[in-house]
């Protein structure tokens, strides 16, 4: 996958572009309702490893809100090309991409999983590299999180994305009641995932997807879940 590399093999000059938010671990879980209970507090234990790894900076877990859930009008997803909309959403912000192959990740995972979580059926793991934000913030301090999130997964290639969202879907967005910045990430062969961060009741309404993209899913998620690496 383009997007992902072992840790210390990323290509020169990576880690001096993307000093902060330059890796995302993406991951969506449909998980049985009969499990709802346990999911908090295994979440919460769970994350609290997570955090401790070098080089993991922020973990979020959001809630699908339903009312805004659908793909986008007249553009149809082959099934497993693009990230459908899940019951549940994890993001995982990162140093770098290669953060989840390093021998600490790993071996976190192989103590911390639960079976009834890591089935293979109930979760979609994508690693991706951030490109972009709108606006630009601070090196210094990870985006800032909304409320809820305007979820985009695109298919297409990495200019035309960028172009799209520099002259049309940034601007509009931005432009929105409550919108606190847009963040662009490439999970490689050819997808992208745009992650829109609200604040507040409003939702804005998703921007059309260019005729030079292809397939494209929306959703939207309501954060349940939020927590800094110490030091973060």
């Amino acid at each position: 996958m383009s997007g992902a590399w072992e840790a210390g093999e990323h290509p020169a000059g990576f880690a001096a572009r993307f000093t902060f938010g330059a890796g995302l671990l993406h991951v969506r879980s449909d998980l049985p309702e009969a499990i709802d209970g346990s999911l908090t507090p295994w979440s919460d234990r769970y994350h609290g490893l997570v955090l401790r790894v070098p080089g993991v900076r922020r973990v979020r877990r959001l809630e699908l809100a339903g009312a805004f859930a659908g793909a986008e009008p007249d553009i149809v997803a082959e099934p497993g090309a693009l990230p459908d909309p899940a019951r549940y959403l994890t993001l995982y912000d990162l140093k770098h991409p290669g953060i989840p192959g390093t021998a600490a990740f790993r071996a976190m995972a192989a103590t911390g999983a639960d079976p009834g979580l890591a089935d293979g059926e109930a979760a979609g793991r994508l690693v991706a590299r951030e490109c972009h934000r709108w606006p630009g913030v601070s090196a210094a301090r990870l985006f800032p999180a909304g409320e809820k999130l305007l979820h985009l997964a695109v298919q297409g290639e990495g200019p035309v994305v960028r172009r799209w969202l520099d002259d049309e879907a940034a601007p509009a967005l931005l432009r929105a009641a409550g919108v606190v910045g847009v963040r662009w990430f490439d999970a490689g062969e050819g997808r992208h995932l745009i992650l829109c961060e609200l604040q507040g009741p409003i939702w804005p309404l998703p921007p059309g997807v260019g005729p030079g993209l292809g397939p494209a899913v929306w959703s939207a998620y309501r954060q349940q879940y939020v927590r800094q690496a110490p030091g973060e």
